[in-house]
């Protein structure tokens, strides 16, 4: 009976195995920060070889598309170093070198540091029979003056799994991120106690730490159903088993750090364009190696279209006719805001502008939001219907909303051309002229008193000398500027200029509180403001108004713009020209 379960645990053995160790790689983060550049951070598990850095070794899994990164970098981050010892005397006998086996094992342990370069990166942990413990020290010193206590094993010590017990507690509760290996130095364990020690060996599997065992035992046990059961489940946690009879040398734990400790950050350029969440994977393939691969790891993208907005638009536009069939204002400077609402700022390729849902003018270059629109084509319309909309180079459209504008047209009356003959006005000229006609012909003449009356009346009119008052000399107009009002096409009007003669002139509806009264319905009843300063700075400040203020096309907030001489101003919709009295400006004086 013996015989068959020996035979089957060979024959299962290297299944079991390959199923259990296989290598792979652990996800450890993904950053999307500076979408679409992601950076990807990984780790192999259960290989004792570092991973290739080529870019072209390495496969980016994102939502099952294959992607090349850009870079490989590698880091180190450290590795965490456990030793459990159980003394036994048997630890003791001699190697094929003729040296004891505890020094020999002293001696292999110490091999593993110090290292100057990572001295604040590694970690050493020590756990011994009696219950002699270091958790987690990165003191390398401390850690290897506990080895030495291998020296000499005390011929009463007795063997227990207790070292291994608090190595693999002290595991499960600690938060380092650390690729761990542990060193289990045994002599040969009894049967009975087996079934836990395998029990050990899967909890710790379960952490990701490899256990490699080193067992003192006779040679004669070599090759036997026990040796082999055990060598099947330390292989199938991912550690290994070295058994030390008198013709095995100990192995050397560095071996065992090789590919360990090691953290790489993948940068690649993601193809996704949607809001969602995708998995992602590593492949790395090896030279003559098979390839290894992570298991999926969830990328949540959130990328969002533009978000538009329409800066300081009116409701409602008056337009106004002149006699020559000119109109006022000609032209609507539009302004869009845009934001990116995902965080994600990125190329712009064109921003278009729609009219009663047609196309009207598109922006390629910055800046991509500012548009101006003629009018003369929508005299006729009774409101326009705005819209802009936006493309980027994630392929993403973002528009505004549409926004109304209602059309006022004021045109001049038109007079009909009628017969002279049906006019009323003729008929009352003609009479009062047929009136004094008459009177002058058939007027009584006056009799030769009535004339010496009046021809002495006369005489006495003409000697009266009347004094007229003398005409007040004229006082002289201090004016700081003035505004002439201009034509859609930027020619001055008829309309008389406006001169500017106080230091702060309030411009508005209202003559209540406005210094200069624009007339119009478009104008608030306290519009803007301008000031001139002592120091020669000019100022126009507009208050918050909703069909806005514009020097030279822009518009002005409520901080205030400074003016220049012969800079083109709107007040809404009507066009000035502001002329300094001075023609220039002077800079202001230094602080």
């Amino acid at each position: 009976m013996h015989i068959i379960v020996t035979l089957l645990l060979l024959a299962i053995s290297p299944l079991f195995v390959s199923a259990q160790s296989q290598p792979t790689i652990q996800i450890l983060s993904i950053d999307s920060q500076n979408f679409p550049t992601i950076t990807l951070d990984y780790k192999a598990i259960g290989l004792n070889e570092p991973l290739p850095t080529s870019p072209t070794a390495v496969e980016i899994l994102e939502d099952n598309q294959s992607i090349t990164p850009d870079s490989i970098e590698e880091h180190y981050q450290g590795v965490h170093f456990a030793v459990a010892i159980n003394p036994d005397a048997s630890l003791t006998v001699r190697g094929p070198d003729s040296k004891p086996y505890n020094i020999a094992m002293l001696e292999a342990l110490k091999t593993v540091g110090p290292e100057p370069e990572n001295l604040r990166n590694n970690r050493y942990s020590y756990f011994n029979n009696p219950e002699v413990t270091l958790v987690e020290t990165d003191d390398y010193s401390a850690w290897a003056s506990l080895i030495d206590n291998m020296e000499t094993i005390p011929a009463e010590s007795s063997s227990s799994l207790n070292s291994l017990e608090l190595a693999v507690s002290a595991l499960e509760h600690s938060s380092l991120s650390l690729d761990t290996i542990l060193v289990y130095i045994t002599p040969y364990l009894d049967y009975r106690v087996l079934p836990e020690f395998y029990a050990l060996l899967d909890r710790a599997a379960e952490l990701g730490v490899q256990i490699h065992v080193w067992i003192v035992m006779s040679p004669r046990v070599v090759g036997s159903s026990y040796e082999i059961e055990m060598q099947s489940e330390v292989q199938s946690s991912g550690g290994t088993l070295t058994a030390l009879t008198n013709s095995q040398l100990v192995p050397e734990p560095r071996g065992y750090m090789e590919g360990k400790g090691r953290v790489y950050s993948a940068q690649y350029q993601s193809s996704l364009r949607a809001a969602a969440d995708y998995e992602v994977s590593v492949r790395v393939e090896r030279d003559q190696q098979p390839s290894v691969q992570s298991a999926p790891a969830m990328l949540s993208i959130n990328v969002q279209p533009t978000r538009l907005s329409f800066v300081n638009l009116p409701e409602t536009l008056e337009i106004r006719f002149n006699n020559d069939g000119s109109f006022q204002p000609a032209q609507l400077p539009l302004e869009v805001l845009i934001e990116f609402p995902d965080g994600y700022p990125r190329q712009i390729l064109n921003a278009t502008l729609f009219i009663n849902g047609s196309r009207v003018a598109s922006n390629t270059q910055p800046p991509y939001g500012n548009f101006l629109l003629n009018l003369a084509d929508y005299v006729e319309e009774e409101e326009l219907r705005l819209e802009v909309r936006l493309q980027d180079d994630f392929g993403l459209q973002g528009r505004t909303d549409v926004h109304t504008i209602s059309l006022d047209v004021f045109k001049p009356e038109e007079t009909t051309s009628t017969a002279w003959f049906l006019s009323p006005w003729i008929w009352i000229g003609l009479l009062a002229a047929a009136g004094v006609i008459a009177v002058v012909i058939f007027r009584k003449p006056l009799t030769k008193k009535q004339k010496a009356e009046e021809e002495e009346e006369t005489e006495l009119s003409d000697n009266r000398t009347v004094e007229k008052p003398e005409a007040p000399s004229p006082v002289p107009i201090k004016s700081f500027g003035s505004l002439v009002r201009l034509d859609p096409d930027q020619t001055p009007s008829a309309e008389k200029p406006h001169l500017l003669t106080n230091e702060i002139t309030l411009i508005g509806r209202d003559p209540g509180v406005a210094n200069l009264v624009l007339d119009l319905t478009s104008i608030e009843p306290l519009h803007a403001e301008i000031h001139f300063f002592p120091d020669g700075r000019i100022r126009l400040t507009d208050f918050n108004s909703t069909s806005g203020s514009y020097v030279n096309f822009k518009p002005v907030g409520t901080h205030g713009t400074t003016l220049q001489h012969a800079d083109l101003i709107h007040f809404g919709t009507l066009l000035f020209r502001f002329n300094s009295a001075s023609r220039t400006q002077t800079s202001p004086p230094k602080e």
